[in-house]
């Protein structure tokens, strides 16, 4: 018998868990995949607690209906959403540039394994990841909506 009502519990693993994942989570671009994976572990941790289920359950259909994206898409999702910012702030600068109506961005090289994990070059990375479609949504809303659609998608598809 749990000592905490469901409700409590699931506040309390979202405020302590789940907002730590995803405070400045961007800081976790291109880790390696053992790095994201224990994250992850954390994270499955945290929703069996949260729905009552075995840490041998399968942890997918319950990220699913909970409307967790795992790590990975949570930093995509982090990721597009910070350079949709940077983009909706340039865009009053490349208005007549032909590239204004181009869906994919340019990818600075770098030099170095952190560099390729800066902001700079992970943005515009997985920018240019989504579809078209997606990329030239014009509400903010709409496209926040859609992205977490298209990362649902492809995390348990």
């Amino acid at each position: 018998m749990p000592s905490l009502p469901s409700y409590a519990l699931n506040t309390l693993v979202t405020a302590l868990v789940h907002s730590q994942l995803d405070y400045c989570n961007v800081v976790f671009a291109s880790l390696p995949a053992c790095d994201i994976q224990r994250l992850q572990s954390v994270l499955n941790t945290a929703i069996c607690l949260v729905a009552g289920s075995s840490r041998r359950d399968h942890v997918s259909s319950l990220l699913r209906d909970r409307h967790w994206l795992p790590v990975k898409q949570c930093l995509e999702y982090k990721l597009c959403m910070m350079d949709l910012i940077t983009r909706s702030a340039a865009a009053a600068v490349r208005t007549g540039l032909g590239s204004a109506t181009s869906s994919t961005v340019a990818v600075p090289r770098t030099k170095s394994l952190l560099g390729d994990r800066s902001f700079a070059a992970a943005g515009p990375r997985a920018w240019n990841k989504l579809p078209p479609l997606l990329c030239r949504v014009s509400s903010a809303a709409t496209f926040k909506s859609q992205l977490k659609t298209f990362l649902f998608d492809h995390a348990f598809n």
